[in-house]
């Protein structure tokens, strides 16, 4: 199969559809590189799908594309998948750093669609759902809200020119007066694949888990190295992901910076906490959105020092570093019995390394982040934050009760505000005990 074997008629095709299959071209002759007969039957066949405008599930792709193989595997959607997610791949790689139009499968459908110019990457590689091991948390990624940002992007749609009171709160009012640009992160997980050794599948999607102890890919190749034994049964497969809670409020925190005239005509990036590089910390303004589980060190490192809080070891509870006062988390469902009804929300404005502008929206848990984006947009709440000269000066925190209902927000209480402690958190970093894994591991070894 071609594609121009498969293409309709041109002279019936508009613009969008004409795009889409010279696009096609390009990629489809990236695929024959790769010498998978498969890839390519996947990509024709969705190419054929798209271009009548239907979507197809993933046992109609096993019957009808993959219908040429044999095998009792070859209808399980695992298989559909895994190709997927590689036909994915090749097509982000062909058109990756070119500019203008180019063609994706969005995640989270089977179907080719056409994008105009440059599409949030950023965003793209978090839509899959995830069931974690017992072992981990599980966590849920909102596909519907991936969906949305993506084909809305991050553009701002100015509602008023009118000075809106947001400008003039604590948590907005720095952002006004440079032409920075605008950096938005998101708190994100790092995913690595455990995959079943014995397995007699060997094309069966992997089991793709979120751990405490493995929050990098650096700390696998760690792990990997104090268990050798399980160094086949983990792999590292390039995935993050980010909540559900954590789309919606950047939805809302979109929103909210739409209504603040100091950010009209500023160039606006989106990133993943994993992408976050000193570049880009020292050259733009930040707002970070997102668990504190998922913030980077680049972020959390300079906060915690200059913050009155401490996060606790398992990223469910703020420690009052002054009283010793626990805010601590329900987190998510807890039994059948007793559901999370108390979440904390924080938010915290402060500078940069180089003078520029870093607000953090955070919790503990997602409705607690969800509640915090709320805030973050609510001028009534955000002037009730204490404000004087120290405060503006050196930045603030403040921290919200929030009420829910497993991960539902219902609403939130103040309960505390106060001035941080910038002096010397971009020039020295935390006191925290040496990291030295190895070490331990060969003394064990030694020493039984």
């Amino acid at each position: 199969m071609t594609i121009d074997q498969k293409q309709p008629d041109r002279a019936g095709i508009d613009r969008h559809h004409q795009q889409i299959i010279e696009l096609a071209a390009d990629a489809r002759s990236v695929l024959e590189g790769s010498r998978s007969d498969k890839l390519l039957r996947l990509f024709d066949y969705l190419l054929e799908k798209s271009l009548c405008g239907e979507t197809p599930s993933e046992q109609q792709i096993a019957e009808e594309a993959f219908a040429e193989d044999s095998g009792p595997d070859t209808s399980q959607d695992a298989n559909v998948r895994v190709y997927v997610y590689r036909l994915r791949k090749l097509i982000d790689s062909t058109f990756a750093g070119k500019p203008g139009p180019r063609i994706e499968i969005p995640v989270g459908s089977y179907c080719i669609k056409l994008v105009d110019g440059e599409k949030p990457a950023s965003l793209l590689r978090f839509g899959r759902w995830v069931r974690a091991s017992s072992r981990s948390l599980p966590v849920r990624v909102a596909l519907l809200g991936v969906a949305v940002l993506t084909i809305g992007g991050l553009a701002l749609v100015w509602t008023s020119r009118d000075t809106d009171p947001l400008a003039e709160t604590m948590a907005w009012q720095p952002f006004a007066g440079n032409s920075r640009p605008l950096t938005i992160v998101i708190g994100d997980y790092y995913l690595f694949a455990r995959l079943d050794s014995n397995r007699s599948n060997a094309d069966a999607a992997p089991q793709l888990v979120w751990e405490r102890s493995v929050p990098t890919r650096e700390d696998l190749t760690i792990f990997q190295m104090l268990n050798p034994t399980k160094v086949d049964d983990s792999a590292d497969y390039n995935q993050q992901l980010v909540s559900g809670g954590t789309i919606a409020a950047l939805s809302n925190v979109r929103a909210t910076i739409s209504r603040v005239p100091g950010f009209q005509g500023r160039s606006l990036r989106l990133k993943a906490a994993s992408q976050l590089t000193p570049e880009v910390l020292a050259s733009s303004d930040i707002i970070y959105v997102g668990q504190f589980s998922g913030m980077p060190l680049l972020l959390r490192d300079p906060l915690v020092q200059a913050s009155g809080f401490e996060v606790s070891k398992g990223n469910d509870a703020l420690i009052d570093s002054g009283n010793g006062v626990r805010y601590q988390s329900d987190g998510m469902v807890l039994t059948d019995e007793r559901i999370a009804r108390r979440d904390f929300a924080y938010i915290a404005g402060f500078s940069g390394p180089a003078n520029n502008r870093i607000l953090i929206i955070a919790a503990l848990g997602d409705a607690g982040l969800k509640e915090a984006a709320e805030l973050a947009g609510d001028p009534d709440q955000l002037l009730a934050i204490k404000a004087d000269a120290k405060s503006r000066k050196n930045g603030f925190e403040a921290l919200y009760r929030v009420r829910t209902m497993k991960n539902v927000n219902i609403g939130a209480t103040l309960i505390l505000d106060r001035v941080l402690r910038p002096n010397g958190i971009w020039d020295n970093s935390e006191n925290v005990p040496a990291y030295r894994p190895i070490d331990t591991f060969q003394l064990k070894q030694t020493n039984p």
